[in-house]
């Protein structure tokens, strides 16, 4: 046999390892799932494995779940079990003098319980930040530039108003510590807490929607971890209830930048035109205020946006959702239309 033909089957076989290779490289850290009715537990198994994340939920591990996805991005993947089950998430670093502090309160979290004995720090409200895809964004890659001085609360405080990003200690480690250089939560927080003495544990919480009996904080559902810093935020304009005008526009700056270059510029208008909406309704009375608010989701542009959002996240329901939720809103109409009639 002439050396060529030695040659060429080796060579092929180089080629075919190189592509297997490639490939694998590739799809390191995406997810691909098809599972139909599957345990809620084999789903979030399957998106901590193939995405590298954890992720610790307080829903019934045996709720059925169906989603057929190929190489997309463990938040994406979380992101649609979230709405599919009805349930919320949220990125969290959590950090403790010591690891058997956080195994704890994930264990009471994971069964439904009150994790007292812990502060929180968030932004609350809604998400300012949404890529025009409807896909989910990961926060682990927003950046902190910190600028408050002070002990570990305040510098928790500040990181998750400027980013979005949970956070939670226990509410009685307060040490004194440096503000760390600026760079993605991924780095800062764990290098903020071991500056602290402490360890640090990156986790996705998936928590189950509480009931209107609820109050936030009982039964499977209820509150995320921990009692809010400073008490709840209630009410209040826009900036006010999400951390005042300064911190919200560099949450919204630290999320734009994660979206493609070429959905920048929208969001930066879109979040301006939220801000001077909210910013006008502030001093006025109820009724002027309702009439307001009715001028500006009126208007087309501001319509487009909103069915826009709406539209991407009815796409990550399944079937049935989607037909329960449009007689929801059907419903919603009606009792409007019947409520006007009868003021009337």
């Amino acid at each position: 046999m002439s050396p060529n033909r030695l040659f060429l089957p080796g060579l092929l076989a180089a080629l075919v390892l190189l592509w297997v290779a490639w490939q694998v490289y590739a799809g390191w850290g995406l997810v691909t799932l098809d599972l139909r009715d599957a345990p809620l537990a084999k789903a979030i198994a399957a998106i901590s494995r193939q995405g590298g994340i954890e992720i610790v939920s307080n829903l019934d591990p045996s709720t059925p779940v169906t989603i057929k996805v190929k190489r997309v991005p463990p938040v994406e993947a979380l992101d649609i079990v979230a709405v599919r089950t009805e349930a919320s998430w949220q990125l969290a670093y959590l950090g403790a003098p010591e690891a058997g502090a956080i195994d704890d309160v994930l264990a009471i979290f994971r069964a439904g319980g009150k994790t007292t004995g812990w502060a929180s720090f968030n932004a609350g409200g809604f998400s300012l930040i949404a890529p025009q895809s409807g896909a989910a964004l990961d926060l682990r890659g927003t950046l902190w530039t910190p600028s408050e001085p002070g002990g570990l609360p305040a510098l928790l405080e500040e990181a998750a108003q400027k980013t979005g990003v949970f956070l939670a200690a226990p509410a009685d480690w307060k040490p004194s510590v440096s503000a760390p250089e600026a760079a993605p939560m991924a780095v800062a927080m764990p290098r903020l807490f071991r500056s602290a003495g402490g360890v640090a544990r990156e986790v996705f919480l998936l928590r189950a929607s509480p009931s209107r009996n609820d109050d936030m904080g009982g039964g499977r559902g209820g509150a995320w971890i921990g009692s809010r810093s400073g008490g709840e935020q209630r009410g209040g304009s826009w900036t006010s209830s999400m951390g005042g005008q300064q911190n919200t526009v560099a949450r919204a700056e630290a999320q734009i930048a994660l979206l493609p270059q070429n959905e920048q510029e929208r969001a930066r208008e879109d979040v301006r035109l939220m801000g001077e909406f909210w910013r006008g309704m502030r001093d006025l009375p109820e009724q002027e205020r309702r009439a307001k608010a009715q001028e500006f989701f009126s208007r087309p542009e501001v319509a487009d946006r909103m069915d826009e959002r709406r539209m991407a996240r009815e796409a990550k329901m399944t079937p049935q959702q989607r037909v329960e939720r449009s007689k929801q809103y059907f419903e919603r109409k009606q009792a409007a239309k019947a409520g006007q009639n009868r003021g009337s």
